[in-house]
């Protein structure tokens, strides 16, 4: 018989099919097909948009900056780094510290500001 060798762990290539669901409606917002995206609010004055735009649910109101976090690809985790936003970014209730990329698992709540969103990792 031939030896068994351990399977290495699925590389991922691209964020999908990662979703942030908008814990208020209900909204799911996929995740782009590339290895980083970035979550903010858009701002037509400075011709700024983001990967994730949470504009349109109410992220000006809650807090939310134009560069907020950067969700990105390191092996075949998916982490998400808080880019010293004015208002915080908090994962299952813990502030994150600014620049300091922390893993994501499926169902964590991440909260941009006021603005609660739930990660769903699988498809």
């Amino acid at each position: 018989p031939r030896p068994v060798r351990p399977r290495a762990p699925a590389v991922r290539h691209s964020l999908r099919p990662a979703r942030l669901v908008v814990k208020e409606s209900g909204l799911a917002l996929p995740l782009p097909d590339a290895a980083q995206a970035l979550v903010g609010r858009a701002d037509p004055v400075s011709n700024f948009y983001p990967d994730i735009d949470l504009s349109p649910y109410g992220a000006l109101q809650a807090g939310v900056g134009r560069r907020h976090v950067r969700i990105q690809l390191q092996g075949a985790e998916i982490f998400v780094e808080d880019l010293d936003s004015t208002n915080g970014t908090f994962l299952n209730g813990q502030r994150l510290l600014p620049h300091t990329p922390c893993p994501l698992k499926h169902g964590d709540e991440m909260r941009l500001g006021a603005m609660a969103l739930v990660v769903q990792l699988e498809g």
